[in-house]
């Protein structure tokens, strides 16, 4: 059961953003994805995402091909991309966050708010370390609380391959340290996660594999217990050890 890009190609114009990239990602492992400013990172988990088609190259999950074409498809699929901003409603609970777009109504169109209520809170519930009610405003939440909610919606539908982009990007150590154990948790819940990330301290902590670019190409893939901090950083600035 896994996620397999084979081959991947992708040009701006004059501009080769990935060139026969393959990459792969287990139901309940946690893969680092590093490299330097432009190594098509974005690009690659893009693609992954359904947000853009490559030029070449194959896409499957769990063994059937897909062509996604939007992120949508991707979705249905199992595959669910969390940005570095979120994309939270700041005024609104983690409940209507989790299900906004996707809400529950009645057959006259009233908000079915319980069982919404009672599923998200369900899902929180599931994974985060410092529980908190999903009937709270977004905006009035800690920064692993806001990673909580965001991935609860993430999650919730029944993905099970989730791209999280910097997800301990300017937090405070014990918010990150919060987020680094709920990644740990969502990939013991069966999860296949991918952490895009230039924080190499936490790649190291959490990750089994990384997978390492450098101007479009794949510089390699290593088993965390089998690298050094000096090999990876070799590999981000040359493209070689």
């Amino acid at each position: 059961m896994a996620v397999e890009l084979r081959g991947i190609s992708k040009r701006y114009g004059q501009v080769l953003a990935l060139e026969n990239v393959d990459f792969t990602l287990e139901r309940g492992e946690i893969v680092g994805l590093v490299g330097d400013n432009g190594a098509g990172k974005s690009t690659l988990m893009k693609v992954l995402s359904g947000a853009v088609r490559p030029d070449s190259g194959s896409f499957a999950v769990d063994g059937q091909p897909v062509n996604p074409g939007n992120p949508i498809g991707a979705r249905e699929a199992g595959v669910e991309m969390l940005y570095q901003d979120l994309s939270l409603v700041d005024d609104l609970p983690t409940v209507m966050n989790v299900f906004l777009g996707r809400e529950l109504t009645t057959r006259f169109g009233f908000l079915r708010f319980g069982e919404m209520r009672r599923h998200a809170q369900g899902i929180v519930d599931g994974f985060s370390v410092r529980g908190f009610s999903v009937t709270q405003p977004v905006g009035q939440l800690s920064g692993g609380q806001r990673q909580v909610s965001a991935i609860a919606r993430s999650i919730g539908f029944g993905s099970r391959y989730v791209i999280l982009d910097e997800p301990t990007s300017a937090l405070s150590p014990n918010a990150r340290q919060e987020v680094v154990e709920i990644i740990s948790g969502l990939a013991r819940s069966g999860i296949g996660v991918v952490m895009v990330s230039h924080d190499l301290a936490t790649v190291r902590q959490i990750c089994s594999r990384v997978a390492v670019l450098h101007l479009g190409r794949l510089a390699g893939v290593r088993a965390m217990t089998d690298t050094t901090q000096q090999e990876l950083v070799s590999l981000i600035v040359d493209g070689h050890a």
